[in-house]
């Protein structure tokens, strides 16, 4: 018996709209390690070290989008030396069925997350196991409680059998395994929608999946 602890991110946008700026894929990346411990402390170093350099975070801690070039370099370089095993489910929104469209965005949120763990949870955690799976919270308030509600029910309703369940909604912001997962996503979300592989590159030895259930 093990506590495993799953850290997991999402990437894109959940609306089917085609504006500015909008995602033509929707996915969940998940972060997973056994030695807390040293990958937490290497993390703190690396933050202190920038601030030795006067590098600031923009968020206050590791954040792809925002963090600059040098930056994420350093990050990456991290992350794949920690050994974390990484998984990646995408939905190309451009081909979503009729009725996934009509569902809503919660139910799209739903799907990506039921594809992913499903096929993931019993992988990293085995039967007699308690599965920490720690999630970004995510959205307004109104928002935030549909998300959580369906992702309860992922969880707690149709997690894999034998393995005691247990989910949290904490700020990426206190946690190097959110921000691990962040910068996994935010890489692989790049990949699929511009083509540019550099980041995917320095991550590509630690992603074990990258599933697209609905195609290329």
């Amino acid at each position: 018996m093990a506590d495993v602890f799953m850290y997991a991110d999402e990437t894109g946008n959940l609306d089917y709209q085609q504006h500015e700026g909008a995602s033509r894929f929707f996915g969940i990346a998940t972060a997973v390690i056994r030695d807390h411990g040293r990958a937490l402390n290497e993390a703190v170093l690396l933050r202190a070290e920038l601030h030795s350099r006067g590098v600031g975070l923009k968020k206050g801690y590791f954040h792809a989008t925002d963090d600059s070039h040098p930056t994420r370099k350093e990050v990456f370089a991290l992350i794949a030396g920690q050994g974390w095993r990484l998984d990646a489910t995408m939905l190309d929104k451009h081909k979503a069925y009729d009725r996934v469209r009509d569902a809503g965005e919660v139910y799209l949120y739903k799907m990506a997350w039921y594809l992913h763990f499903k096929y993931i949870a019993p992988i990293v955690a085995a039967q007699g196991d308690r599965l920490f799976v720690v999630a970004a919270t995510l959205g307004t308030n109104a928002r935030k409680k549909a998300f959580e509600s369906a992702l309860h029910d992922v969880c707690q309703v149709q997690g894999p059998h034998g393995r005691d369940v247990h989910l949290c909604h904490w700020p990426a912001a206190t946690s190097w395994g959110l921000q691990v997962a962040d910068y996994a996503a935010w890489a692989v979300q790049r990949k699929m929608e511009k083509g540019k592989e550099q980041y995917w590159g320095m991550i590509a030895d630690s992603l074990e999946t990258c599933f697209m259930p609905w195609g290329k």
